[in-house]
């Protein structure tokens, strides 16, 4: 097997991560989401889905997750610490919510489904729904790729 050695964009998933006391929240899972969303660009943009920078926040779903930034001051969606911290945070509830939900297997294709859609959808699926399998078989692959 070969090892891949991959430059993230700055230490903030794994800080993000590392707060989160879930075991299936290592700091690759948020790393493996944002390549998948963005390919790591902090200026990636889906106008038609409201959809901007690395972690692809809307604006309103940031506001909620924005304030686990690393500095003082406004959070933006556009910058990448920001971002990167809410998405670990994000990511962090959303383990949490489908365990809630009594979904306790493939929890890290069950986050990265939830992250691009909601827990509630996914919940009511019960597994990553259909229209989402190949956006989270690629957050799996990264997951794969980085060591999780």
């Amino acid at each position: 097997m070969d090892t891949v050695i991959v430059q993230l964009p700055a230490p903030e998933p794994e800080m993000a991560a590392r707060r989160c006391p879930e075991p299936e929240v290592t700091p690759v899972l948020p790393a493996a989401v944002l390549k998948a969303e963005s390919g790591f660009d902090p200026n990636a943009a889906r106008p038609e889905t409201g959809e901007y920078g690395i972690a692809m926040w809307t604006p309103s779903v940031f506001e909620a997750w924005g304030k686990a930034g690393t500095h003082a001051g406004p959070k933006s969606y556009g910058d990448p610490g920001d971002a990167i911290a809410a998405m670990g945070k994000y990511a962090c509830r959303l383990d949490q919510q489908m365990k809630g939900h009594g979904l306790t297997r493939d929890l890290p294709a069950l986050v990265a489904a939830a992250c691009r859609t909601s827990d509630k959808t996914v919940a009511a699926a019960g597994a990553v729904p259909e229209r989402l399998r190949h956006h989270v078989d690629k957050v799996l692959q990264y997951l794969h790729d980085y060591g999780g």
